[in-house]
């Protein structure tokens, strides 16, 4: 698996921004760790995801990429999907839920896909998918439960272990599971000593729920909306069972602060899913052994109006505000 993952680097380098990494001194000062961040919210899109997607669509026969591709998405997976299609001149459909935010829309279309509107939510958004699929042939692009979409993601931690082999520990969010299975895969390779954990908010504990046999409810919402799904691949489940040493949930507001923490003391903009990890450091979630740990900021686009609302909340909290 980890060969594939090579053979994915050298096909998806040249369309790719070789993101940094770096250590945080303000960051590892506040947490009295080491703190080695992956900055893949500077990747096109603005997130980890068009790795993933390129590495499927290019995967693809002529013959396949000439009908379309289609995707369901109510976020990153969708501009990713899009703006691989635009490179390589594929017809891309995104079907989208109805309560995504007019933004996100209109990134795809201004992308050149054609954006249709089906569904409360994204499984509902995918069984109309389905159907499309049946009836047009398109080649549906799945956010993570897709083993050539793994293998790219997975080539954002060559690079992150590259340019800082000392990390010991690394702590990933996990939704769906693509992220954190090709980079277990990666890192495990490198170094089977490195402790990996998986970090979900408590307000959509599903593979935490999988990993520990547990049952703890979802709510309705989460600032992290990158990983608020109630599903895991079942390609995943079979990498990360394997891969992961354990997985931690971390409260919505230590999200929110953990936001604000790289906003103000990293002077950089993560959404709430690349923000999780730091989260669950501040929370003494991760092993007290573990000395230099590694982030992923896998992603910023956070829309302006929540991040206005979550930095009043943290002012509140910080009481350096006041609210009548």
């Amino acid at each position: 698996m980890f060969k594939n993952i090579l053979k994915a680097n050298q096909n998806i380098k040249k369309f790719l921004v070789e993101t940094p990494t770096r250590i945080s001194h303000g960051l590892s000062k506040m947490t009295n760790k080491n703190i080695f961040i992956k900055y893949e919210n500077f990747q096109h899109t603005g997130s980890f995801k068009y790795r993933g997607a390129l590495n499927k669509i290019l995967s693809l026969s002529l013959k396949q990429r000439k009908k379309g591709v289609i995707a369901m998405s109510a976020g990153n997976h969708a501009q990713g999907v899009s703006l691989a299609c635009k490179f390589l001149k594929i017809k891309a459909v995104i079907v989208m839920p109805n309560n995504t935010p007019f933004e996100k829309i209109r990134k795809n279309i201004e992308l050149g896909a054609k954006v249709e509107i089906f569904g409360n939510n994204v499984l509902e958004s995918e069984k109309y998918v389905n159907k499309l699929v049946k009836k047009y042939g398109y080649q549906k692009i799945h956010p993570f439960d897709d083993i050539n979409v793994i293998n790219g993601q997975g080539t954002l931690m060559l690079e992150m272990l590259e340019d800082f082999p000392q990390i010991d520990t690394l702590v990933v969010p996990v939704g769906g599971g693509g992220l954190l299975s090709g980079c277990s895969i990666v890192a495990k390779y490198l170094n089977k000593n490195i402790k990996i954990i998986a970090v979900q908010s408590e307000n959509f504990p599903s593979f935490y729920n999988y990993f520990y046999n547990k049952n703890n409810n979802y709510s309705k919402s989460s600032i992290a909306e990158g990983i608020a799904v109630k599903k895991v691949g079942a390609l995943n489940k079979k990498i990360l069972s394997k891969n992961v040493d354990r997985c931690v949930l971390v409260k919505e507001n230590k999200i929110e602060e953990a936001i604000s923490s790289f906003l103000m003391i990293d002077k950089t903009l993560v959404e709430g899913a690349g923000a999780a990890g730091l989260a669950a450091v501040v929370e003494n979630k991760i092993p007290k052994s573990s000395r230099n740990i590694g982030l992923i900021a896998c992603g910023g686009n956070l829309d302006s109006r929540v991040l206005s609302s979550l930095l009043m909340r943290e002012l509140v909290r910080n009481k350096k505000i006041l609210t009548l």
